[in-house]
């Protein structure tokens, strides 16, 4: 004869079901979040969609995305509207723009970030273990040295040149450490800068904006023995500049490889896509009940390497068998149609 269930504890047991049942159909609805169309934010986003794709909780996550398309108060308009919304269960932010607002404006909300222009000045990573907060990410401590150390081996070069953006954190962050290393590894570091905006905060109009590109390549190009171009959306807006620099000085150039279809001669930095797919990773433990302020951020560790031929053609540029061998692509065509 069976014992009579207490009411008490028969009706823990059906609370319990009927919780994790709700549990298991939940849908959860992710943000990603980007300032500006820029290709590394695209492979970023591309990368976390393929991971979330292929996980086990595809058919329980929506993705929305929000793009301020350069429109800085549009994008703080929006992200203060999220205060409001109760239907977010986490934010993909992309970019240092976004991530700066996201996390100083939204505390219960988790994140997971990637694509900072500058992981040690951007203000956002103060402890690379864990923020202690409602946010994590995916980003290469150092990343800028790292490429160029990694790029000293491989080309031998006794003096590197750089132009960049005077006012921006990622560049003149990046200046500050290749000047460092360069006198650690023994090469000359040559680099000038411009800014985008005038005294009063006022962008520049874009025919200023290419004179000054123009001006600080004739004044680095000419005594350097390779190029390196750091990641910006106005260097690949304008890189039909750089390109014409590099054929007239015949100089080998290096940098993003956004910009190895372009004309660039060797690409060397972060792998986006598979710090998107990191991210849609991270993404997922949260989901699951994991602290993003526990979750380490210097976990972006795939580099990748090109090569386009072409242009180490155009340049007169040959390419050793150290980089044949280290390259994980090898382009052989220039496209100047968005040049």
């Amino acid at each position: 004869m069976l014992k009579k269930i207490p009411l008490l504890v028969l009706c823990a047991v059906i609370s319990f079901v009927l919780i994790s049942g709700a549990q298991a159909g939940k849908t959860h609805h992710v943000l990603a979040v980007q300032h500006q169309t820029f290709l590394p934010y695209e492979l970023s986003l591309k990368g976390f969609r393929q991971g979330i794709a292929l996980s086990d909780m595809a058919d329980k996550i929506k993705i929305e995305t929000f793009n301020a398309e350069s429109d800085i108060s549009a994008l703080d308009l929006f992200i203060a509207s999220l205060k409001d919304r109760k239907d977010i269960d986490l934010i993909f932010s992309i970019g240092t723009h976004s991530t700066r607002r996201v996390i100083k404006e939204i505390k219960t909300i988790p994140i997971v970030f990637t694509d900072l222009g500058a992981p040690e000045t951007s203000g956002i990573i103060t402890d690379w273990d864990g923020s202690g907060a409602n946010y994590t990410g995916v980003e290469t401590r150092n990343y800028v040295e790292i490429g160029i150390h990694l790029l000293h081996e491989l080309m031998a070069f006794q003096s590197l040149g750089m132009i960049y953006l005077k006012g921006s954190p990622s560049h003149e962050g990046a200046v500050k450490r290749v000047t460092e290393l360069s006198q650690e590894a023994g090469f000359e570091f040559v680099a000038e800068g411009f800014s985008l905006r005038d005294e009063n905060n006022r962008k520049h109009p874009v025919d200023l904006i290419r004179k000054n590109i123009r001006s600080s390549l004739e004044k680095v190009a000419p005594g350097v023995d390779v190029f390196y171009v750091q990641i910006s959306n106005t260097f690949d807006q304008h890189f039909d500049l750089f390109f014409d620099c590099f054929k007239n000085y015949s100089l080998p150039s290096a940098g993003e490889p956004i910009y190895i279809r372009k004309g660039l001669v060797v690409g060397i930095g972060r792998d986006k896509e598979k710090f998107g797919f990191q991210c849609a990773e991270y993404a997922l433990k949260i989901l699951n009940g994991a602290d993003p302020g526990k979750l380490p951020m210097d976990v972006g560790k795939d580099f990748s390497i090109s090569l386009n031929i072409e242009a180490a053609t155009v340049v007169g540029y040959n390419p050793s068998i150290d980089i044949l061998g280290a390259a994980d692509q090898i382009i052989r065509e220039i496209d100047t149609t968005g040049q």
